[in-house]
């Protein structure tokens, strides 16, 4: 894959396809800085991820959240008829306006990685702790260098440091998304570049918070990220 490939997934913020998961975002474990009161290291959430939404339309099958995403275990066998890689799911519960619970949902958990952005995109740490995880990162200046393709594991749905709420995919992935003609998400490209340009930085702490354990240790820890 080349700079000029890599799409990536917005939520679209309506609460048709937003879930309250207030309620799961609270029960999180926190890592601590050990020098400051000034920032964390990072949190975790801990157990499963709850949503509640505020209608009865049980056909959503992708719902956003600040908490956690998941989506319908139909579109799930979709994706493994497609062959998608870099995601893992873990059990979800949806609660829906009259109280019925879905157990037809899963969380889904990008695991693919395509490392840290390539400092020519203009990422670099602004300010670190000398104590824990916890950096801040200049914003992007150059999108066409942002994603470090000798760092990326070949998968479909991956992650680029410092951007791990960012959904990013490989252009098949996006084609399949475009011809759902969904108004639930909007599909990023090329073209959409600017959006990324337009964030002043980023804030972070452990790769932990945001991946599977084993894959932190495995991806971070060789960069001090884990």
């Amino acid at each position: 894959m080349s700079a000029n490939e890599y799409y990536w997934i917005d939520p679209v913020y309506s609460d048709r396809f937003y879930g309250d998961g207030n309620e799961s975002y609270s029960h999180r474990e926190h890592s601590r800085c050990p020098i400051t009161r000034e920032h964390l290291e990072g949190s975790r959430r801990v157990g499963r991820l709850n949503l509640h939404m505020q209608h009865n339309d049980r056909s959503q099958w992708i719902i956003w959240s600040v908490a956690g995403m998941v989506i319908h275990q139909d579109i799930l066998e979709e994706f493994e008829k497609e062959r998608f890689t870099g995601y893992r799911t873990e059990p979800a519960t949806v609660q829906f306006k009259d109280g019925v619970i879905s157990q037809e949902y899963q969380e889904f958990i990008v695991t693919g990685w395509a490392g840290i952005a390539r400092p020519e995109s203009g990422v670099k740490v602004r300010q670190d702790c000398p104590a824990c995880h916890w950096k801040s990162y200049t914003g992007i200046k150059n999108t066409e260098q942002l994603v470090a393709w000798s760092q990326w594991t070949g998968e479909d749905f991956f992650m680029v440091w410092p951007l791990p709420l960012y959904i990013f995919v490989t252009e098949r992935v996006a084609d399949w998304f475009k011809a759902k003609k969904s108004r639930r998400y909007i599909v990023r490209g090329p073209e959409d570049r600017g959006h990324l340009a337009k964030t002043t930085g980023f804030t972070v702490g452990l790769l932990s918070n945001f991946m599977p354990v084993d894959l932190a240790v495995k991806y971070g820890r060789p960069l001090g990220l884990e």
